[in-house]
């Protein structure tokens, strides 16, 4: 068990095998926004052979892996408190496991404490790359691109009993009937079902527009637990009692793309850095 406490912002966290549990220290104030977030995502590259046409950080196979970032990783997070480094961190990209420095960057974060996870595509999931997965990892999530054979990836990390989410891009209706089927196909043999609504961010033009359909489709289920919900779908959230993980925008987490600048922003979708 690992815990924070910021009295700055009334918040302190108990973190138990990869699940945080946030109380107040004063229980008639609210948690504010933490100085030292419990959760980073952490871009380590621009490469990727997906070629998705929606790809919102217009990752490519041309592009470059960023340089040196197991020694970002040890000069940013290791200059950090133990009360003030994150409980975990979401490594992504690009596609992070072409990444040749991947195995050195997941035990480098171990060592400080942090728990890595990852998001992939699914497409290269070498035994080398599960390897390390079954090493450093505290779980995977895989993005269902309707393109590419992520299935095979989600196989492979079953058969090693990896830790897996699948995250699902929701633009139109006919995505969330495409999330009803991957949902009867994969209930129960993954932990959570993540979705993430489009926007019009990279190489996008699309936004999200099928929360009708959506919600009828989440108000069918008997249970909801195994489902959660990126941050940007918040608003349409707040006022209902599903039984769903989500939490405030931002409040929690930060994104630190690992270039040469170390640039930090309030969330991937965010252009305002900090």
């Amino acid at each position: 068990m690992k815990t924070r406490t910021l009295p700055n912002s009334n918040y302190r966290a108990f973190y138990i095998n990869g699940k945080t549990l946030r109380l107040p220290i004063d229980a008639k104030r609210p948690v504010t926004e933490l100085e030292y977030p419990e959760f980073y995502d952490v871009k380590i590259t621009n490469k990727c052979f997906g070629a998705c046409p929606y790809c919102y950080q217009s990752s490519a196979g041309k592009l470059d892996h960023f340089n040196n970032v197991p020694e970002k990783i040890q000069k940013y997070f290791g200059a950090m408190t133990p009360n003030e480094r994150p409980f975990q961190v979401a490594i992504g990209g690009g596609e992070p496991t072409l990444h040749p420095e991947f195995r050195e960057i997941c035990k480098t974060f171990k060592e400080l404490g942090i728990d890595p996870n990852y998001t992939t595509n699914g497409t290269n999931l070498t035994d080398e790359v599960l390897d390390i997965t079954e090493e450093f990892v505290n779980g995977v999530a895989v993005s269902c691109h309707e393109h590419l054979p992520w299935e095979d990836g989600v196989a492979k990390l079953n058969a090693r009993d990896i830790y897996t989410n699948l995250h699902i891009i929701i633009s139109d209706d006919n995505s969330v009937r495409r999330f009803a089927q991957i949902y009867e196909q994969f209930k129960g043999k993954i932990q959570h079902f993540v979705l993430l609504p489009m926007i019009s961010q990279g190489r996008s033009d699309e936004e999200f527009a099928a929360w009708d359909s959506l919600k009828a489709l989440m108000d069918s289920f008997d249970d909801h637990s195994d489902v959660a919900f990126g941050a940007l779908f918040h608003p349409y959230l707040s006022d209902l009692d599903w039984d769903i993980s989500i939490y405030e925008p931002e409040a929690f987490s930060r994104y630190l793309v690992m270039d040469d600048a170390m640039r930090e922003y309030r969330s991937s979708f965010s252009t305002e850095r900090n």
